[in-house]
């Protein structure tokens, strides 16, 4: 399949699906997320109608706590990412797509890459017969196949059904002009607050990623945020403290703060988990900020939402059970105060 977002150049093309904006050429044909190819003075997607990972999911598990609590997603992920994470926890659907470089490096077919084909209205089928409320792009970077992504949401939104992407938000301002009319919900994984981090452990930058969740912001999409906190990486009380500010002055105090504890992983495995009294700080650093909704991630924690105003509990959640409280549906039953997100399926939800 032909690829979104490249333009041509004197060398060959250059891709402007993300910020690593790479050139491509018969000499380096392949994008630095080994999915999108360069042939006869085209680009190409490696992924367009193969999925590595298919599956039905709780929307909690995105994380999405202020998003139709309760509901089901159908989950979709292809290999490749545009990011190189060392502590990866989807690290085999990543390193996937460069393994398979090993069987079709001269790729003169253009062979789609690990995974199993499916038609999008397939797909949507099973989610209408199924009652399942939304579609997730997740487990690895959704841009790096947002030919299908795009063709999936699409016809997801004509039958009613919400879309969602988890993202690590290293998308081009032109994707995500795009991505704007068909994505109803985001997830954006802030890995530090440090460009000396996102360097050295993710062979990325920071600013990109901010700038794409004022992106969504500013067009009235819903936000959560999600951190992994990382021991002696991205835990100190200063950075925190500079992106709860961050969060609540360009986003808003509304914004949803997930964080989530570590667990040694891909080429992090000689680190330690995240001890609790991390992510109890960074809590604590959060509310000191004015954000009004954080939540924990890996470990054993109440994760319960609360009115602002009056404290009475909205929404109790027990792992992946979650119970809505009669009465409410975006506005807290007791004293009334507007509760941001979509509550549920009918909820007005944009685009």
């Amino acid at each position: 399949m032909k690829a979104k977002m490249w333009v041509k150049s004197e060398r060959g093309a250059l891709c402007r699906l993300c910020p690593h904006f790479c050139c491509l050429s018969a000499e380096k044909p392949l994008g630095r997320c080994n999915v999108r190819y360069y042939k006869n003075g085209e680009v190409f997607t490696l992924v367009d109608t193969h999925l590595a990972a298919v599956h039905v999911d709780p929307v909690e598990k995105k994380p999405l706590y202020h998003f139709m609590p309760g509901s089901k997603a159908l989950s979709v992920g292809t290999v490749g990412c545009n990011l190189h994470c060392l502590w990866c926890q989807n690290h085999s659907l990543i390193t996937a797509a460069q393994s398979d470089r090993v069987f079709f490096s001269d790729y003169e077919n253009l062979k789609p890459l690990f995974g199993q084909a499916y038609n999008a209205s397939d797909l949507v089928r099973f989610a209408v017969s199924e009652g399942i409320e939304s579609f997730a792009y997740t487990y690895n970077e959704p841009t790096v196949f947002f030919e299908q992504m795009q063709n999936i949401a699409e016809l997801a939104a004509e039958n009613g059904k919400s879309n969602i992407m988890v993202s690590n938000g290293y998308f081009s301002k032109q994707a995500f002009e795009e991505l704007k009319s068909f994505i109803h919900a985001f997830n954006i994984d802030i890995k530090a607050f440090s460009e000396k981090t996102y360097q050295t452990f993710c062979s990325a930058s920071l600013k990109p990623v901010l700038d794409s969740c004022v992106r969504i912001k500013e067009a009235g999409l819903h936000l959560e945020i999600t951190t992994l906190l990382i021991p002696d990486v991205n835990d100190s009380t200063e950075e925190l403290t500079l992106l709860a500010a961050f969060i609540k002055e360009n986003l808003g105090r509304e914004t949803v703060w997930h964080l989530s504890a570590f667990h040694p992983d891909y080429e992090m495995r000689g680190n330690i988990p995240t001890p609790l009294a991390v992510l109890d700080k960074a809590f604590e650093i959060g509310k000191k900020a004015g954000i009004e909704y954080i939540y924990y991630g890996n470990v054993p924690k109440e994760n319960n939402t609360l009115c602002p105003q009056c404290r009475s509990v909205l929404v109790r959640r027990n792992g992946y059970f979650v119970q809505v409280s009669d009465g409410f549906s975006g506005s807290c039953p007791h004293c009334g105060q507007k509760i941001s997100g979509i509550w549920h399926s009918g909820q007005q939800a944009k685009p």
